[in-house]
Parts: structure tokens; C-alpha cells; sequence
């Protein structure tokens, strides 16, 4: 793979975490609210979503420069952002309370999030497979008795 696409994409994922580390550093910052379901995020939440976007961002950026970092960053960036994708997905055909900086986040606003979050999903995990080829290539011509 070439490898200025590749570090491009890894400041593209790292960027991809902003919005959503944003949103608790805004929601914390201002003390309204942020819903999910049944899910009332109390400050604690936010606290901890913070730290975990934050883990998100610098590992994507770390595997800008180091090739350890590379493969674990595109499974967990791709896993993750199917995941956010997938509930706004769920709830086009099934709503529930979905509630940011204590407005209703609308259906429409939840299908952009989809059509964004999905793809990018995907297209991590994607990449995710081409680097475990390549490592898997590298092993085989360094040691082809493995």
C-alpha cells in the first residue's frame, strides 16, 4: 500500500474522532445533556467518553509515523465507528430518545450520521485486512519456512 495514502488516512481517522470527542468537551463545558435510550450520560460518562476518544485520536495519529500501531488502530477505528453507525442505523426503523446538548437529535440528522460513520467503518476495516496481508507478505519473504 502506498504509504502517503496510508498516512493520510490515518490523520483522516484521527479527525474522525473530533466530532465526537467535541461533543462531551462541549456538554461537560456548558452541563446540558446528552441521551442515548434509557442512557442519561452523567458528567463521570463524559469524563470517561473523553479519555476514551482522546486513546482513539492518538493512536490513530501514532500510527501516522509507526507501523506497530497501524493495524490496531484501523480494527478499533473500523469496529467503532460501525458500532456508532449501526445505532443511528437502528434507530431509523426503531426511534428512541436520542438527546445532544439537551435538543432532540433528529431522525434526518441520525441517517447523515449513518451514510458518514458506515462507510468510513468499512473502509477501516478494509484497510485493517490489507495491512494484515502485508505483514503476513513481509513474515513469509523474511522467513519462508514459517
Amino acid at each position: 500500500m502506498r504509504e502517503s495514502w496510508l498516512r493520510t488516512f490515518f490523520a483522516v481517522a484521527a479527525c474522525s474522532w473530533m466530532p465526537h470527542w467535541s461533543c462531551h468537551y462541549y456538554r461537560l463545558e456548558t452541563g446540558s445533556s446528552f441521551v442515548v435510550g434509557s442512557w442519561e450520560f452523567s458528567r463521570l460518562d463524559s469524563v470517561v467518553s473523553l479519555l476514551v476518544y482522546s486513546a482513539l485520536i492518538a493512536i490513530n495519529l501514532a500510527a501516522i509515523a509507526k507501523l506497530r500501531w497501524r493495524l490496531p488502530a484501523t480494527l478499533v477505528s473500523g469496529l467503532l465507528h460501525l458500532m456508532i453507525g449501526s445505532l443511528h442505523a437502528l434507530r431509523l426503523f426503531e426511534p428512541f430518545r436520542f438527546e445532544v446538548f439537551g435538543y432532540t437529535w433528529s431522525r434526518a440528522a441520525s441517517l447523515r450520521e449513518a451514510i458518514i460513520v458506515l462507510p468510513f467503518g468499512l473502509l477501516s476495516l478494509w484497510v485493517a485486512r490489507l495491512l494484515k496481508q502485508e505483514v503476513l507478505n513481509y513474515h513469509q519473504d523474511v522467513d519462508p519456512g514459517r
